[in-house]
């Protein structure tokens, strides 16, 4: 995670096409969201564009970027310096002395030195997180790509009481289509936030409900009848958290916000592995269930959901890695 290799949109990678149909698919079948994750990877990279173009010269872009955190130096001139620099009278010369730092001005032919300039400390953060968040866009991708292999194979059944818990899905991804549309930049971080409140108010009721049905069907007490309808509607909610954390997903990414966007992925590993993937007394987990009580699904719930649970996991302790190198060095740096 020390090096970035960052390519920059042009301007027809960044737009989202809101006539197109593919971004709205109501079959109920799987809800494929990869187009939203691929624009908002971007859009995340036109933020790191703006950035470049707005603050550093070329000339200076790899220095930004090489130290990251450290510290740069700033001259305050005078209207009147400035005007001796741009002309080539005088120029820079630079040294250290009893502690302080500042800057000689020079006049170019004689080498005498002319005026002296403060130099103000400044850290550089222009950057913060956006090209750590940039550098794990693919393998973002490829969670996308994994979770949409595991929607595929699930078998939906929209019925009842259920459908309210489903609805917030359709409901948020119309936000953040419509967020990441626009061009005015409140307008699209009101829409994403409001996407992401709807998205979490569906996790948490789709969470409940598959620890309820969960219950259910790992009891050995329950009837055969009930244990299939039980595992049509565990499925079909699975199907929903995932494509609604993929939502979450594509919305930090284009936000910018690394912390919340682990936070996203963090609560949704801990889920997989806490009622997917963890056994009963019979030591037959709710994926096996899944996989062995209906007719059709490939029997591949188990395999795919601890995939997306180990791929998570990677990115999780390169996120870790990252931390601990950050506060090693702001240590190093107090001392």
């Amino acid at each position: 995670m020390n090096d970035f290799e960052i390519d920059l949109p042009n301007k027809n990678e960044l737009m989202v096409n809101v006539t197109d149909k593919s971004l709205y698919p109501y079959d109920f079948s799987s809800f494929s969201l990869l187009p939203l994750q691929h624009t908002a990877s971007f859009t995340l990279t036109e933020k790191i564009k703006n950035i470049l173009f707005a603050n550093v010269s070329q000339t200076s872009l790899i220095n930004e970027m090489a130290n990251k955190g450290k510290t740069e130096y700033v001259a305050k001139l005078t209207d009147y310096a400035k005007d001796k620099l741009n002309t080539g009278e005088w120029s820079f010369g630079i040294r250290k002395k009893t502690g302080e730092t500042y800057a000689v001005l020079k006049d170019s032919f004689s080498g005498r030195n002319q005026s002296f300039v403060t130099l103000d400390k400044r850290v550089v953060q222009d950057f913060g997180v956006l090209p750590q968040l940039s550098a794990i866009q693919g393998q973002l991708v490829s969670l996308a790509e994994q979770i949409e292999s595991l929607n595929q194979i699930i078998q939906r059944v929209e019925q009842g009481q259920y459908n309210d818990r489903f609805a917030g899905f359709f409901s948020a991804r119309q936000l953040i289509i419509e967020g990441m549309s626009t061009k005015d930049d409140f307008v699209r971080k009101e829409l994403l936030v409001s996407a992401i409140k709807t998205n979490n108010e569906t996790i948490g009721k789709l969470m409940f409900s598959i620890h309820s049905d969960s219950a259910v069907l790992l009891d050995v007490n329950t009837a055969p009848k009930d244990a299939t309808r039980i595992n049509n509607f565990l499925q079909t909610s699975i199907g929903y958290l995932n494509s609604s954390v993929q939502l979450n997903l594509i919305a930090y990414t284009a936000l910018g916000e690394q912390d919340a966007l682990y936070s996203a992925l963090t609560n949704y590993q801990s889920f997989i592995e806490q009622k997917l993937l963890s056994s009963n007394n019979s030591e037959k987990t709710v994926a096996w269930l899944l996989d062995n009580g209906s007719k059709g699904n490939q029997g591949k719930i188990a395999e795919l959901a601890q995939n997306v649970s180990d791929r998570i996991a990677t990115l999780t302790n390169e996120y870790h890695q990252e931390r601990i190198e950050v506060l090693t060095y702001e240590h190093k740096e107090d001392e």
